[in-house]
């Protein structure tokens, strides 16, 4: 019985590799017994051809931005653009700051492939020091090993001066 059941795990274990190469390996055509790999599409103004990784994925031009040298009571205006580079559609439900930040986004859903901007708004005249201000982007879609949803943090740093 030992030695049935030591067949059958050594079956399943090639059977589940062979398995696992097959989703690792990207379709080609064979052309004059020679492998080819498959042509990618050519990109129109309706169709950009943009390679989307699987799920949930944000790609900004900048996470971390610094904006330099402000006067105590300056009032700096910046974006954050991001491209939809995931195969789902991202939905933002909240984006958060500290006090001295106020934030417009995207209410609407991003396809894959499309840009969302996040707008800030930064006074200063709410600060005493130089500092590193994070930004959260909680989205609406869910982490799907955690079932929780997806948080994005983003900054932006300054130098108060007086």
């Amino acid at each position: 019985m030992k030695i049935f059941n030591l067949i059958i795990l050594v079956v399943l274990l090639v059977f589940n590799n062979d398995a696992i190469s097959a989703q690792n390996t990207k379709p080609s055509k064979k052309a004059n017994n020679k492998t080819v790999q498959a042509a990618k599409p050519k990109a129109t103004a309706q169709t950009p051809v943009t390679d989307f990784k699987q799920g949930v994925h944000m790609t900004f031009e900048n996470e971390h931005l610094d904006i330099g040298k402000v006067k105590k009571g300056e009032v700096k205006k910046f974006d954050f653009t991001f491209t939809n580079t995931g195969s789902e559609i991202i939905e933002i439900d909240i984006a958060s700051g500290c006090d001295c930040t106020t934030l417009d986004y995207p209410k609407s859903k991003i396809l894959p492939g499309k840009k969302g901007v996040i707008h800030v708004t930064f006074d200063s005249g709410k600060k005493e020091v130089s500092e590193t201000v994070d930004v959260d982007l909680y989205l609406k879609n869910l982490n799907p090993k955690t079932g929780q949803r997806i948080l994005k943090i983003i900054d932006y740093k300054y130098e108060l001066t007086h």
